[in-house]
């Protein structure tokens, strides 16, 4: 029974704790790349192979319905060993080149689409970026910091102390970094209204006391995903622009982009956001599909495949 209660924790308690990204943090500034690698893999395979954890089984609904509901059940055992072994390997790249910033130029490498984009902000041309929950995240953000690519980056609301401690890392890479929250998206509009530029991600749901007015569409099912970035692209006259840092073969990450994506208008408040939402969603299918084993979103974003 106590060897149950032992492997049944949940993810979120066990794997988000400030202990453990303060350890993250330390194992990347003395492993070797090399064997920090090795280790991260073998921590993703052992906390993927464990399918009462919620997170787990989040993945499996959630790559259950990307793919179509055409996987397999050993496909659905599988994907999330190799989802959390990419999850792990990119926490600890971010803290190993986190102490190494010289390092971190000569294994990122940006798209042309992703350029065209970083001269817009440079330009002082107002624009949104948007970024699925693939591969590094936060090591985009700390590249995009290191390249003078200032952003303001719109986070999840009412953070915890684990993310109280993520966000405190981003903002001492310079990266600024405001919670979802009125406030924020006041100055997030103050910011676009003067030529800045916001990013945020689009594909956590916001969960039942977030539960947005507008439910789009995500692969073909409605979702609880945060739409606010349409309204505010839309009122600024700024594009959006989708983009993800992917893990390569090579061991380098590549800054996918998308080309820029404009608001398009209609007399119907709703009809404008969901149309543009639904847009935004249909072009970020393509690229999560792309790199669908690095899409690390450990919550159910269809919650009604959970028990698959």
């Amino acid at each position: 029974m106590k060897q149950k209660e032992r492997t049944t924790i949940p993810f979120n308690k066990l794997g988000n704790g400030p202990f453990l990204i303060r350890l993250a943090m330390l194992i990347g500034r003395i492993l070797p790349r090399k064997w920090g690698l090795k280790l991260a893999s073998f921590i993703g395979t052992v906390l993927g192979s464990n399918k009462n954890i919620s997170m787990v089984k989040a993945v499996r609904a959630n790559q259950y319905v990307i793919h179509h509901q055409q996987l397999s059940v050993e496909d659905l055992d599988e994907l999330p060993k190799t989802v959390f072994r990419s999850a792990a390997k990119c926490l600890f790249d971010y803290f190993y080149y986190l102490s190494r910033p010289e390092k971190l130029e000569k294994i990122v490498i940006f798209s042309p689409e992703a350029e065209a984009a970083f001269k817009r902000i440079r330009n002082k041309q107002p624009c949104i970026i948007v970024c699925p929950h693939l591969s590094n995240f936060d090591l985009m953000g700390y590249a995009l910091a290191l390249n003078e690519v200032e952003v303001q980056v719109l986070s999840f609301p009412n953070p915890n102390a684990s993310y109280k401690l993520q966000n405190r890392l981003r903002k001492s890479v310079g990266m600024t970094v405001t919670p979802m929250s009125l406030s924020a998206f006041r100055q997030a509009q103050h910011r676009l209204h003067d030529g800045g530029s916001i990013l945020t991600g689009f594909d956590r749901p916001l969960g039942k006391a977030h539960l947005e007015k507008y439910q789009p569409v995500f692969f073909d099912y409605e979702t609880n995903l945060p739409v606010a970035y349409v309204r505010m692209a839309k009122v600024a006259g700024a594009p959006v622009f989708i983009m993800a840092a992917t893990s390569q073969p090579d061991g380098t990450y590549y800054l996918e982009g998308s080309d820029p994506i404009w608001m398009e208008s209609s007399e119907d408040l709703e009809t404008e956001i969901l149309t543009n939402a639904n847009k935004v969603l249909k072009e970020a299918e393509g690229l999560i599909m792309k790199y669908a084993h690095q899409w690390a979103m450990f919550y159910p974003i269809w919650p009604q495949f959970l028990d698959i």
